[in-house]
């Protein structure tokens, strides 16, 4: 992080209702900040509180409802937003080499809106702020002051620890602690000067610009055909490709810790900490009860705006969804069953043709189908997913785990949808692309809705069906021998994948 000591000429403008000051240090912009939110909302002991107050920032319409902390809050991070672009104007002066972000300056002084203000959750600390830049400050001087401690362990090895709550990480670097605790708070280090976007890592806004460079053609995922600018964002897609994370609780697996947290929070947990204030509704997240609360406005305030069309919603989100289907598609029947060819409108009424005409099951942590488009522009179930050995291990130990009768029945189940399927002419082998967390396959769960599942083994064992190589993966010697695996060229890869197949009485096709 470059902070404003070493930002050289450190010089923010401050565009509240085009006032102009230009602030050296965070201190003087806060304060100029604190005299516009007194002149703006008057004496608080005195004045009525009013109904909603608007931001004045250049570009913002950011509007409080009732709550005049919560603009103060809001007003407070436009000024920590504005130091971000400055640090970043200031990465940019000599990266000569990374292209201009293309994404317009529509959203250059957007913030993310929060209204509960910033709370140190530090054990025996809750200081509560209203400046991002106080809060953070003050985070960092939790980290400063943190003193070594013993691990229980024979060598008595010194670590610091992390004291914030419900987290037990420990670290041997300062540093380290430091970059953690970023995790917690959210914090944001540099933002793009044009677009606004904020990001936690230098790298991180030079990415952000090399991804609107021109792709090259030969720098292209095998997987799903997205092509990149350089070999490293490359290699990072991929890796988006391979599920490495095992939920404790099912069998959903992800490609990244924050999306496993995500999946933990939706399908295995029942607090609702978002409550409607119109109604008795709870919701999981802001976004949800955003979305929740439009239904509370009176009559209908979405109308399409197509010339002809006279329909109207209540919430974006419904509107969205005809726009896309009556007008973007133009009506079109998009949604293809792969096995008997029969085409829906929408992807709901395919997932019920799949599981009351075909009897296919959806993958354990899953709450329905996802869907993937194809090569003939229709959109299908995504059958693959690709995981890593370990990975593949752990649901192995699971599976063995469940008693026998609870296995063979499986089987039994998955036998039958196996043989249900449709021939191999009929099937586009090769079709689906790998998926990431939300698009996992279907395993021996879902065996009777691989293309190639009628090519299974004369004993009818269920069918694990790779539709495209992976990523070459280090290989076990110990747990995979040369003469257990395929020596015609696969990739290891897919060599241990067979083996843990065949362990789990698989063929792999």
């Amino acid at each position: 992080m470059m902070s404003t000591k070493r930002l050289g000429k450190f010089e923010v403008l401050c565009a509240w209702a085009s006032c102009g000051f230009r602030g050296h240090t965070m201190e003087d912009l806060s304060d100029h900040m604190s005299q516009h939110l007194k002149d703006y909302l008057g004496d608080k002991d005195a004045l009525e509180e009013l109904d909603e107050y608007a931001c004045l920032w250049d570009g913002c319409e950011f509007l409080s409802m009732g709550s005049p902390l919560e603009l103060e809050i809001h007003a407070y991070f436009h000024n920590y937003h504005s130091k971000l672009k400055y640090v970043g104007s200031q990465l940019l002066k000599d990266r000569h080499d990374l292209p201009s972000c293309t994404q317009g300056a529509h959203s250059n002084n957007l913030v993310p809106e929060g209204s509960e203000g910033f709370v140190c959750q530090w054990e025996q600390c809750d200081s509560t702020f209203n400046n991002p830049e106080w809060f953070y400050r003050h985070v960092d001087n939790h980290v400063e002051s943190a003193e070594s401690q013993s691990l229980n362990e024979p060598q008595q090895h010194q670590a610091l620890f992390c004291h914030w709550t419900g987290c037990d990480a420990f670290f041997k670097i300062r540093y380290r602690l430091r970059e953690h605790m970023r995790t917690h708070t959210q914090e944001k280090l540099v933002a793009c000067p044009t677009c606004g976007s904020m990001f936690s890592s230098n790298t991180k806004l030079f990415d952000h610009l090399q991804r609107q460079a021109e792709p090259i053609e030969t720098l292209v995922c095998e997987h799903c055909g997205k092509a990149f600018s350089n070999e490293r964002l490359l290699r990072d897609h991929v890796r988006q490709h391979v599920n490495q994370v095992k939920c404790p609780f099912c069998d959903m697996t992800c490609t990244t810790l924050a999306a496993l947290k995500i999946h933990i929070r939706f399908r295995h947990c029942d607090e609702r900490p978002f409550p409607c204030d119109f109604c008795d509704k709870r919701f999981k997240n802001q976004r949800d009860l955003q979305k929740h609360t439009e239904v509370h406005n009176e009559g209908s305030v979405y109308h399409c705006t197509v010339e002809g069309c006279d329909y109207s919603c209540h919430t974006f989100q419904t509107m969205n969804h005809h726009f896309k289907r009556v007008h973007e598609a133009g009506g079109m029947s998009k949604y293809k069953c792969h096995i008997c060819e029969k085409v829906f409108s929408w992807c709901y009424t395919l997932t019920l043709h799949l599981r009351k005409k075909h009897e296919l099951k959806w993958p354990s942590g899953h709450s329905r189908f996802r869907y993937k488009k194809d090569t003939d522009g229709f959109l299908k179930v995504n059958m693959v997913r690709f995981e890593t050995v370990e990975v593949t291990k752990e649901i192995m130990k699971n599976m063995a785990k469940k008693p026998q009768s609870v296995r063979r029945s499986q089987r039994a189940s998955t036998s039958r949808n196996c043989r249900s399927s449709v021939p191999p002419e009929a099937s586009p082998v090769g079709s689906s692309s790998p998926s990431s967390c939300s698009s996992s396959s279907y395993s021996s769960e879902l065996s009777g809705a691989e293309d190639m599942a009628s090519q299974a083994s004369p004993n009818d064992s269920p069918v694990y069906s790779m539709m495209s190589t992976v990523p070459q993966l280090e290989e076990d010697p110990k747990l995979f021998s040369q003469d257990d695996c395929d020596t015609s060229g696969t990739s290891g890869a897919v060599q241990a994948l067979t083996e843990v197949a065949r362990g789990l009485g698989m063929d792999v096709v």
